[in-house]
C-alpha cells in the first residue's frame, strides 16, 4: 500500500484514507469490510466508471451523471470523515 503523505505530514487521516485497503477488501470479496473501511468506496467506483464512460462515449452527454456522482461521492466522503474524526478519534 502507498503511504498517505497527508497523514505522514499532519498526523491525522485524510479524507481518502482507507480507500486502498477498501479496494483490497473488495478484490478479496469482503464487501462489508470494504464499506466500513471507506464508506464512499462504491460511489467512488461508480464515479470512476462514469468518468471512463464520459471519456470513451463522445456521442452522448454524460455530464449530468458525472456531476451527480461527484456530488454524492464528496458528500459521503465528508460525512464519513467528519464522523470518524468526531467519534472514533
Amino acid at each position: 500500500m502507498l503511504p498517505c503523505l497527508f497523514k505522514k505530514t499532519f498526523g491525522i487521516d485524510c479524507v481518502g484514507c482507507g480507500m486502498q485497503r477498501s479496494l483490497n477488501f473488495i478484490l478479496h470479496g469482503e464487501f462489508e469490510k470494504a464499506f466500513y473501511m471507506f464508506p464512499a468506496i462504491y460511489t467512488s467506483i461508480l464515479f470512476a466508471l462514469s468518468i471512463g464512460l464520459y471519456l470513451v462515449d463522445k456521442k452522448h452527454s454524460h455530464h449530468k451523471l458525472v456531476i451527480t456522482l461527484a456530488l454524492i461521492n464528496v458528500t459521503i466522503m465528508l460525512v464519513s470523515y467528519t464522523y470518524k474524526m468526531r467519534f472514533i478519534f
